[in-house]
Order: C-alpha cells, then structure tokens, then sequence
C-alpha cells in the first residue's frame, strides 16, 4: 500500500491546479485534496503507476473545461450557505425579545410615515441614501473582508460579498419607488404607511447586519472552517 502524498508532490499539485487556471486559495486546497486522495487511489489499484501518470489518469476524469465545474458547484453552494446564514439572522427576528423591537420600530415608523412630519419621500430617499452610503464607507474602512487579498483570493469571500452586493443593490434602488409620486409622506395612505413601515425597518435590520453582523459571521466561518489556510484576519 502506497503511503501518503510526498510534500514534494503536494506541491506540485498545487502547482497543476494553479496551471488550470483556479486561482482561489481555499479552492486549491480543496481540489489538491481530492487530486491525492485520488491518486492514492489509483496507485494502490495499480502500484507501478508513478504519480506523474496517476495525476493525468485522474485529470483526465474531469471534463474537457477541468476544474470549472468544481468552481462553480463550489460557488452555488457557498451561495446557498450564505443565504441561509442572512435568512436565519433575519427570522431571529420573529422571536422575543426582538420581534418586540422590530414591532417597536415599524409603528414608530407607521406614525410618522402616516401622520407626518411633512417631510417629502424624496427627503426620505436622501435620509436612506446616506445610510447606504454611511454603511459601505464603514465597511471598506474597518472591513477586512473588503482588502483587495480577501476580495480576489478566497472564494468563500467572494461569494458572501456577491450575495450581500446583490441584496444591498435590491434594497438600494426598490426602496419608496412607488411613494415618489406623494409630495409629503403625510399623503401616504394607511395601509401604504405599514407596508412601507415594515419595508424600511426590514432596510434598518439589513443595513445594521450588512455593517456588523455578517462580517464576524465571515470572520468565524474563517477562523473555523478554514483554519489549515493561516488567513490573517484584522
């Protein structure tokens, strides 16, 4: 029985895996695993295989594109753990004590919106615009997740900022559309009032996530999943 992977060939798988064009870091881990497990494979069903023909009995398993498919099964399952990761934080909000809070501020929200200040939709466009832009100041300020190492080298960073860009984008440019044409917010009608109410307050929850909660949500996915990788985290 063949022992385990040399580091000399451990290394040269990373260097194969680089060669195929996959240039995340936790993904190269990933797939240079599973390549010497493979090999492993190969060369106990047939030990006079050295492991230069192994690899490219292995490779030669995968479809013609390589490893684009593990890139994008990867992808789309990172995806769908971060939905459920921003899913779960929102429905802990349907609980006590702080579905009384987020109660709280959708009426607080409901009278204003409903009696008025006479303050005009567009007013309170601008008031949201600069939260948005508030939140994504801060985040590229104190977010470590935001330098340019994490952005480009580790897939699961990459998906959590696409998904979360993808939901900030949809809150951004859908909030009080359909309120532009009242002059005031007191022309707000009552049932528009609450709608909008829950609306806005769902924004405040995101926009509150979005700047302090999903990043330690990154942070300790990191620090425990992907520990092997030495990741620096601020």
């Amino acid at each position: 029985m063949k022992e385990q992977s040399t580091t000399e060939e451990i290394d040269k798988l990373f260097k194969f895996v680089k060669s195929k064009y996959v240039h995340y870091i936790d993904l190269q881990h990933e797939i240079v695993d599973h390549l010497a497990s493979s090999i492993e494979e190969e060369q106990i069903e047939n030990p006079s295989l050295s492991f230069d023909l192994a690899l490219s009995e292995v490779y030669s398993k995968f479809p013609i594109t390589g490893f684009t498919v593990i890139i994008g099964e990867k992808s789309s399952a990172l995806k769908r753990f971060w939905m459920k990761k921003f899913l779960g934080f929102m429905l802990r909000y349907l609980k006590l004590p702080k579905i009384a809070i987020a109660g709280c501020l959708i009426y607080l929200l409901h009278i204003i919106l409903h009696y008025g200040f006479m303050i005009s939709p567009k007013q309170l466009y601008y008031v949201y615009g600069i939260l948005v832009l508030a939140s994504i100041g801060y985040r590229y300020n104190y977010g470590f997740e935001f330098s340019k190492e994490f952005r480009e080298k580790y897939l699961v960073t990459g998906t959590y900022l696409s998904f979360y860009g993808v939901v900030l984008y949809f809150y951004f440019y859908i909030p009080l559309y359909s309120s532009m044409g009242s002059s005031t917010i007191s022309e707000f009608g009552y049932w528009q009032s609450w709608i909008l109410s829950v609306y806005l307050t769902s924004i405040l929850l995101l926009l509150h996530a979005y700047t302090f909660v999903f990043p330690m949500m990154l942070k300790k996915e990191l620090q425990e999943k992907y520990s092997h990788l030495n990741i620096k985290l601020a």
